[in-house]
């Protein structure tokens, strides 16, 4: 069985990997009895992934940090400089790859930053975009502008609002929503979007064909060690 760390810009993820499937845990849920290798996904340094990786070292048992490469499994990187590319962004990436095999995908990551990435044809990564994800931008406007306010009442729709709060949250969706229209206009009206992250599923629900993959980062880990 296989532990994979997803460690992103605000939390850390957990997960078993086996028989093809992934199954969500807690840390205090890991038994390393039943564990062979792990595999990490991480952005940034944590402290809570360095206890993972001394325990796993303790017992000897393989520990694999994903890296960006120029190209994985026939799968080439955009990014001439290919390091510096998050290496959320290339697994998910390479999740696609693996999902729907030969076939383009526009892939969207809607967390701390909403990042889009374009696969043609399965094996070409294109590039992408970064802006700041839905709750970054409504921070930014009111931190700044003293007449602009957010409601917890206020909801996020697909339509234009007609208050303050109502245009705050509203545009910050229409905003992610458009870049994936102008990644489609780029490359095809009908390219799939696959969505994840903490805003994914919304993004998902005002998408068509788009659907929303929870563990998408983590497909895309078991997909680097094959």
């Amino acid at each position: 069985m296989k532990l994979l760390v997803d460690v992103g810009n605000t939390a850390l993820k957990l997960a078993l990997y086996k028989n093809d499937e992934i199954t969500f845990i807690s840390q205090h849920e890991v038994n390393w009895q039943d564990i062979n290798q792990v595999l990490i996904a991480s952005v940034r340094s944590n402290q809570q992934l360095d206890y993972l990786i001394s325990d796993a070292n303790e017992r000897g048992v393989e520990v694999i940090t994903a890296k960006v490469s120029a190209e994985h499994n026939g799968i080439s990187c955009a990014y001439q400089q290919f390091r510096n590319l998050g290496i959320d962004r290339w697994l998910v990436v390479l999740a696609a790859a693996h999902l729907y095999a030969g076939q383009s995908a526009i892939i969207v990551d809607a967390g701390t930053a909403t990042t889009v990435d374009v696969l043609v044809e399965g094996k070409t990564h294109q590039g992408g975009w970064i802006i700041p994800g839905i709750d970054l931008m409504m921070e930014s406007i009111t931190s700044r502008a003293e007449k602009v306010f957010a409601s917890e009442q206020v909801s996020f729709e697909n339509a234009v609002g007609i208050n303050t709060p109502e245009a705050l949250s509203y545009g910050c969706l229409a905003a992610s929503l458009g870049l994936v229209a102008q990644a489609r206009h780029l490359f095809s009206d009908n390219i799939r979007v696959l969505c994840t992250g903490g805003y994914g599923k919304l993004l998902s629900d005002h998408l068509e064909n788009s659907e929303f993959i929870e563990d998408l980062v983590l497909r895309g880990l078991v997909a680097y060690a094959k």
